[in-house]
C-alpha cells in the first residue's frame, strides 16, 4: 500500500507511478482505491469512479465484476466506489485482507492507494491486509512530529516498510534556505585535550 502523513502530499500520483512502471515491465499489475472518503485514482485514467472497494466491503459485487481495463497495457483499476457512512467499520472486518489475497491470486502485483495515516482509522486498517507499505513524504510538508506518528501507527499496524518516497522538491528550494550549521561543540584538540 501506499499512505502520507495527510491529504495531498502525492500519494495518489506515487501509487499511480508505481503500478505503471511495473505493468511496464510486463506483470498483471491491479491499482485499488481504498480512500473511501475521497477518491482520486480513477481520474489518472479518465474513468468514473463506478462501483469499486466500497461495493465489495458490502457485497454488493465480486471482484471479476469490479476490475476495469485500464487502456494502459497489463494495468487494472478497482476504484473506491460509494462512499461509505463508516469506512472504518467495513475496513475492521477480514474481508479487506481476503480480497487483497484473492487479487493477489490473479495479479502479480496489488497497488493500495490507501487514505493519509494521521486523523483516520483507515489507513492502519488497509495496513493489516497487506504485505509492505511505501510511505510518501511531501518536502516541506507536514511537521517531523507528524511524520513520526504516522510512522508509530505503520509500526503499530505491524506492516512491513518498503521505504520513503519524496514528493514535490524543487531544487530551487534548496537555494532559498541557507544551510548555518555553527554547532559550536567546544571541543579542544591537540597537547592540552584531557581523556574523558
Amino acid at each position: 500500500m501506499v499512505t502520507s502523513t495527510r491529504p495531498a502530499e502525492g500519494k495518489s500520483t506515487t501509487s499511480f507511478a508505481i503500478a505503471s512502471v511495473l505493468a511496464r515491465t510486463g506483470k498483471r499489475v491491479v491499482i485499488v482505491d481504498a480512500d473511501m472518503r475521497s477518491p482520486s485514482v480513477h481520474g489518472f485514467f479518465d474513468m468514473e469512479n463506478e462501483a469499486g472497494f466500497s461495493d465489495y466491503l458490502t457485497s454488493q459485487g465480486d471482484i471479476d465484476s469490479l476490475v476495469r481495463e485500464t487502456g494502459i497495457a497489463n494495468l487494472w483499476l478497482l476504484s473506491a466506489g460509494r462512499t461509505p457512512p463508516s469506512a472504518a467499520e467495513l475496513l475492521s472486518s477480514d474481508k479487506p485482507r481476503e480480497f487483497i489475497e484473492a487479487l493477489a491470486e490473479k495479479f502479480d502485483h496489488v497497488v493500495v492507494d490507501a487514505p493519509p495515516l494521521l486523523g483516520l482509522a483507515d489507513a492502519p486498517l488497509v495496513a493489516r491486509a497487506v504485505s509492505a507499505t511505501v510511505f510518501v513524504v511531501e518536502a516541506n510538508g507536514a511537521p517531523g512530529r507528524a511524520i513520526n506518528a504516522s510512522l508509530d501507527r505503520l509500526r503499530a499496524a505491524e506492516t512491513a516498510l518498503l521505504g520513503i518516497v519524496f514528493t514535490k522538491f524543487s531544487g530551487e528550494a534548496i537555494d532559498s534556505y541557507g544551510y548555518g550549521y555553527g554547532y559550536g561543540y567546544g571541543l579542544k584538540y591537540g597537547a592540552n585535550t584531557e581523556a574523558a
